[in-house]
């Protein structure tokens, strides 16, 4: 857990694969086109309301499974390239050799984002902000490594974040610089997180997904939370059902 707090990294999500889909229908995060409704918003969106592995999802510590996990190492090399304001989430670009290792696989770094609040909760508990660090393998499987953030000091990186952000909807805004220099990784032998079998937390709902949370791994203050949500707004997908799930748990 010491490795996990040294992060002091900065969480609705477009993968670029499926951005024609999911853009092509309006959604948000409230009303008539909000997260309850979306799998009525189009036949593309059905895993939202049909799925049965959806996140996110309520982390209970009394259910969790415990087992011997292998290590979850993140070796970013690469650089960022730009950040995104589709409407949804602040979305970074990256580039460069940035991996995920986690059971044997190698997973390469496509893109991270934002959530204010939390879309995975503990114990009930919805934190200030996640990011979610979405990586792809050779066979198009996806893995997502959340990091979730408790109310305390300001985050020096997403001070960073803030000052390069377009604050137009659909802008895009250079941000170049080494991912070890803005997320102070790499992060190796991380053994405390929670592994389960999920989905896209945005529209179309994917399933198939890993998940690889990592709880509260760094701080962010008060004025960054209201800086983001002036700018993005409440954009988190509440708890889904587990259904047959299991969650585990490496310690």
């Amino acid at each position: 857990m010491n490795s996990v707090k040294t992060l002091t990294t900065v969480a609705a999500f477009c993968w670029c694969a499926q951005v024609g889909a999911s853009e092509a229908v309006h959604w948000t995060y409230k009303g008539a086109t909000g997260p309850q409704h979306w799998g009525e918003l189009s036949e593309e969106f059905g895993s939202c309301k049909w799925g049965k592995n959806q996140s996110p999802i309520d982390i209970r510590t009394e259910n969790l499974l415990e087992v011997d996990l292998p290590p979850v190492s993140l070796d970013y090399r690469g650089a960022t390239d730009s950040v995104i304001n589709n409407g949804h989430t602040l979305q970074v670009n990256v580039s460069g050799d940035n991996t995920l290792t986690a059971e044997g696989e190698t997973f390469q770094l496509s893109q991270f984002h934002f959530h204010s609040p939390s879309e995975h909760r503990i114990d009930g508990e919805a934190f200030p902000l996640e990011a979610h660090f979405v990586h792809k393998n050779e066979k198009g499987e996806i893995a997502v490594v959340g990091l979730l953030f408790q109310s305390g000091e300001a985050s020096r990186d997403l001070s960073m974040f803030a000052e390069s952000s377009p604050r137009e909807v659909g802008k895009q805004s250079s941000f170049e610089h080494p991912l070890s220099e803005v997320l102070a990784i790499p992060l190796s032998n991380i053994t405390t997180y929670y592994r389960y079998n999920g989905s896209l937390t945005t529209p179309p709902c994917s399933e198939g997904l890993r998940w690889f949370v990592i709880p509260v791994a760094a701080t962010i203050s008060a004025e960054q939370i209201s800086w983001y949500i002036e700018l993005i707004g409440a954009d988190a997908r509440g708890p889904q059902p587990m259904n047959a799930r299991l969650v585990l748990h490496g310690n």
